[in-house]
C-alpha cells in the first residue's frame, strides 16, 4: 500500500512538469519507474494537437537495455549493476537498431554519462525516437525516468537538440522539487 501511495505522489508531483514538456515538444511524454530489469509506465501524456498517437499504455513494462528510458536508468547506476542487469536480462533483438553487445552496449551507455541524456534510435520500436533523463528517488537512486517519445520522422537531429534542451531543464526542475 506504501508502494502505492508513494507512486501516486510521485505521479502527482511530477505530472505537471510532463504536461508543460508535452505541451512545449507537441509529443508524447511518459514518465517511468524503474522494476528490476524493466521499467515501468506510470503515467503518459499525449499533445493535445498531435494526430499520432503512439501506442504505449501505463502499466505496461519495457526492457531497460533496449529503452531510452532504460539506459538513462542505467547510466545512473555503478558499472557492476549495469552488467548484472545485462546478463540477467533476456537480450535479443527488436529491431534492426536493437544493440545486443554488451561492449557495443557499454559505449551506448558511456555516451548517456557524457551527454546526460538518453536516445532510442528505433531500437525498441521501429519508426519511433525518444529522448529521455533519469530523475533520482529516495536516497539518491535512479528510480524514474522520462522521455519524449515520437515518429522518428518528426523528430529529425534538429528536434533532438531542441527536445534536449527542453528535457534537460524539466529534470532539474523535477529534481529541484524532489531535493535532489
Amino acid at each position: 500500500a506504501n508502494q502505492i501511495l508513494a507512486q501516486n505522489n510521485i505521479i502527482d508531483l511530477i505530472r505537471p512538469y510532463i504536461k508543460e514538456l508535452a505541451e512545449q515538444t507537441n509529443e508524447t511524454v511518459h514518465l517511468v519507474q524503474l522494476d528490476g530489469l524493466n521499467a515501468v509506465y506510470i503515467d503518459k501524456v499525449e499533445a493535445s494537437h498531435n494526430s499520432v498517437r503512439l501506442v504505449s499504455m501505463v502499466g505496461k513494462s519495457i526492457p531497460l537495455y533496449c529503452s531510452g528510458v532504460g539506459k538513462a536508468l542505467l547510466a545512473d547506476m555503478k558499472d557492476e549493476k549495469v552488467k548484472k542487469i545485462w546478463d540477467h536480462s533476456e537480450i535479443r533483438k527488436l529491431t534492426d537498431y536493437t544493440v545486443v553487445d554488451f561492449v557495443k552496449f557499454q559505449s551506448l551507455i558511456a555516451d548517456v554519462r557524457k551527454n546526460g541524456y538518453a536516445m532510442d534510435n528505433e531500437e525498441n520500436e521501429l519508426g519511433v525516437r525518444c529522448i529521455a533523463v533519469s530523475l533520482k528517488g529516495l536516497h539518491r537512486k535512479p528510480s524514474y525516468a522520462i522521455s519524449v517519445s515520437a515518429p522518428k520522422d518528426r523528430m529529425d537531429d534538429a528536434r533532438v537538440e531542441q527536445f534536449t534542451h527542453l528535457i534537460l531543464d524539466t529534470k532539474q526542475r523535477i529534481q529541484n522539487e524532489l531535493g535532489n
